[in-house]
């Protein structure tokens, strides 16, 4: 999944991130998903972790459906690739789709809905949220409402009961702030720009641990620290991948095994690339990026785990505009972004196959830049979107189209989607504007 940090550049989607003030700010901060570190600069850190992860608000017009796209290896081509043409296998319904297909109602499933968070940084499994801020980070199990877990000293803040796990010095900002795809550990990105602290925190044990030059490691002085220009979650949470800040012609993504060991070398990316504040997506097979920064903000770009290989795959939309990264196929084959013009508008979603760079619009009649995010093993694509019966989730085979589940969401739909997380059957929709009442909606699934 993406749970990218871009330092110092200005996104519009990304994962639960902080700002510099409580994590309600969360995509302020969060340069995850659409920006990814520029510590300097989360869901993307780079030099400077003091950007902003979300772009300029309102909604947009649709694109010309006829928007280019370049072919595979040449991000610069002009050449015209039709924007209705039908992706491969794993992409779900296309504006050409002739009506979806209906599922029986035995296969259709339902869901339990709870709005929750407050402000904080809920967890992928819903039970477990993080206040991040110039403090330092506390974690809070339960909430009140919750009669299986009842509440008690809360640390001072969040609900539930609770611990403040790290306090910042004095200085040290919160940059990023994203749990990982299980919900298992949650990584936080800290400031100043160029010497970010890098933490990994037990969701289970609630033990932290400080990444440096050889892994994770005890927190204890002097702290190790990284001129980083981005960072994200390995795509099962196995591993935080780190890209520092390089002065070569490459530098590398650096996968950190939170189960221990040094950093290991995944890919290695461009200067301009890696330099730019990427936004990363990562996938069994290699890892999409867009830059934040520099040229060619509207180009995707794909680094393949297993041949070492950087292409373009696709530029899409304005020249001067951008591309904004919603989320992969977790088997590489296809990759969600929303074009954002060079006044700020996001178009709706469209898919892009990863083989040959096709594409097309993802949900019929859409308009808006979906928050979406596919299930484990690439079966099932949930999508939270402003939909013709009012603003909904919904649960879409990827196979056949089908929808499985679709539940309204009691909220208004927002300038900037929603980052959503799926981890066996719970599915969290958090809000990265600031404006929804509480910022989560947890689904757990019935199927």
């Amino acid at each position: 999944m993406d749970n990218s940090s871009a330092f110092g550049v200005d996104v519009t989607t990304v994962p639960a991130m902080v700002n510099r003030g409580r994590v309600r700010s969360a995509a302020r901060l969060w340069l995850l998903v659409a920006a990814v570190m520029a510590l300097g600069s989360a869901a993307g850190c780079a030099a400077a972790v003091d950007g902003t992860a979300q772009g300029p608000a309102g909604r947009a017009s649709a694109p010309n459906p006829s928007t280019a796209a370049s072919t595979p290896g040449e991000p610069g081509s002009s050449g015209a690739v039709s924007g209705g043409a039908p992706l491969d296998a794993g992409l779900l319904p296309s504006a050409t789709s002739v009506g979806v297909p209906a599922v029986p109602a035995g296969r259709r499933w339902a869901a339990d809905l709870l709005l929750t968070g407050g402000g904080d940084i809920v967890s992928p499994t819903g039970d477990l949220t993080a206040v991040v801020d110039d403090r330092g980070v506390c974690l809070h199990a339960g909430r009140p409402e919750d009669p299986e877990r009842p509440a008690g000293p809360d640390a001072g803040t969040g609900t539930g009961v609770g611990q403040c796990v790290r306090t910042f010095d004095d200085g040290v900002t919160p940059a990023f702030a994203v749990f990982s795809p299980t919900g298992e550990h949650l990584l936080v990105v800290a400031g100043p720009a160029a010497r970010s602290e890098v933490y990994v925190i037990d969701t289970g044990s609630w033990a932290v641990h400080v990444v440096g030059p050889q892994g994770l490691g005890p927190v204890a002085a002097p702290l190790p620290t990284w001129d980083l220009s981005s960072a994200a979650w390995d795509v099962d949470g196995a591993a935080v991948l780190l890209v520092p800040r390089t002065g070569d012609a490459t530098g590398p993504v650096l996968g950190v095994e939170v189960t221990g060991g040094a950093p290991n070398e995944r890919v290695r990316l461009p200067a301009g690339l890696a330099n730019s504040s990427p936004s990363l997506w990562s996938t069994a097979t290699g890892l999409a990026v867009v830059a934040n920064t520099g040229d060619q903000r509207n180009t995707l770009w794909w680094a393949d785990f297993g041949s070492g290989a950087v292409r373009g795959v696709a530029t899409v939309g304005d020249p001067h505009g951008s591309l904004v990264l919603g989320a992969a196929d977790p088997l590489g084959r296809t990759v969600l972004a929303c074009a954002r013009d060079p006044n700020g508008s996001l178009g709706p979603t469209i898919g892009i196959a990863v083989a040959d760079g096709r594409t097309a619009p993802l949900l019929p009649g859409s308009r808006s830049c979906a928050g979406a995010v596919f299930s484990a093993d690439g079966s099932y694509l949930a999508m939270a979107d402003q939909l013709a019966a009012g603003y909904a989730l919904s649960v879409v085979e990827t196979a056949g189209g089908g929808t499985v589940l679709s539940v309204p969401l009691p909220l208004p739909a927002p300038s900037a989607p929603p980052y959503l997380t799926w981890t066996g059957d719970v599915i969290v929709a958090s809000d990265v504007t600031g404006r929804w009442p509480l910022s989560a909606a947890v689904l757990r699934l019935q199927r």
